[in-house]
């Protein structure tokens, strides 16, 4: 009878163990399925891109940042927009040239699920609840740090190509025709200057609003050189954005113009389509009456005021404000 007993109950045994094997390899599979629905985006390396061109939302050959997970570190920091509010972060210290990128990666827009979400944070992801601290999208990312090599790579050498010589064969020359040229390459410039209102009474605030063309990119900076510098403005504002603002204290003709960086680093601008004359008139004067100094005596006062009334009746109905 004990033997029996212990047959069954060793039996039981290895069912619950073969049960819990089954669930813990079935839960292993839905969570993996999760990870594998929630890849990520591909992210371009930071070694090829930093030395084709600055970074178009931020750009700093030195100073202090804030990286992911390690704080403030000195050194060079650009910052790349791409697709769907993704951003890539490259980092270089001052010594070494192990260099950090930061993959930052709009989980907003992507709209994944809290399951994948999570998934993802165990895979080694940073969740951000809002990126507007970090100078991005105030909204919500995953961001993680990769290393790379900031030195510039080296280019790969082009192979030798030996070619076969070919019998030389008398060729008839035939008239040689001259190529119409073609039309140059549009280099950057700036493209226009608009302002609202353009004239008006001081103190007049103007809304100057900038354009710009670049083959290569966007406009990297605006510079607005305003013609004024009253109540303590600057004469000239550089801003990445393209609309700027400014307020004419006194009345004059000032002339307002534009310049626009590409993305070569080089300002240019556009000559006349890039400037604005901004027209400013004086407050206009108000006429006041005076108050006499004293009473007029009595007797004749009465019929010298009495001869004064026409006369400011006159003033009354010419200079009051209709």
């Amino acid at each position: 009878m004990r033997q029996l007993l212990k047959v069954n109950l060793t039996r039981r045994f290895n069912f619950t163990v073969l049960i819990a094997i089954f669930l813990f390899s079935f839960l292993w599979f839905m969570d993996a399925s999760l990870v594998r629905a929630a890849s990520s985006p591909t992210f371009p390396s930071c070694q090829a891109t930093i030395f084709e061109k600055p970074g178009d939302w931020a750009h700093y050959e030195n100073g202090s940042h804030e990286i992911l997970g390690l704080g403030r570190q000195e050194g060079k920091d650009d910052v790349y927009s791409l697709v769907s509010g993704n951003f890539l972060q490259c980092f270089c210290p001052l010594e070494g040239t192990a260099g950090i990128q930061t993959n930052w990666w709009n989980i907003e827009r992507a709209d994944i699920t809290e399951a994948e979400t999570d998934a993802l944070i165990f895979q080694g992801w940073t969740f951000i609840d809002n990126a507007s601290s970090w100078n991005l999208f105030p909204e919500t990312y995953l961001a993680r740090n990769v290393e790379f090599s900031c030195n510039e790579p080296e280019p790969s050498p082009t192979p030798t190509v030996t070619l076969t010589p070919t019998p030389t064969v008398t060729v008839t020359p035939t008239p040689t025709v001259t190529p119409t040229p073609g039309p140059e390459p549009e280099k950057p410039h700036c493209v226009g200057l608009s302002a609202s209102p353009t004239e008006g009474t001081a103190s007049l605030t103007v809304r100057f609003t900038g354009s710009g063309f670049d083959k290569n990119g966007p406009i990297l900076e605006y510079e607005f050189d305003f013609g004024d510098s009253s109540g303590f403005q600057p004469q000239i504002w550089k801003q990445k954005e393209a609309e700027a603002g400014h307020r004419y204290e006194y009345a004059g003709t000032f002339v307002a113009s534009l310049k626009v960086k590409d993305q070569g680093g080089t300002w240019r601008d556009g000559g006349g389509d890039c400037r604005k004359t901004i027209v400013v008139r004086g407050r206009p004067q108000v006429l006041t009456a005076s108050t006499p100094s004293q009473l007029p005596a009595a007797g004749t006062g009465v019929i010298s005021l009495l001869g004064i009334v026409p006369v400011g009746y006159y003033i009354y109905k010419r200079f009051r404000l209709e």
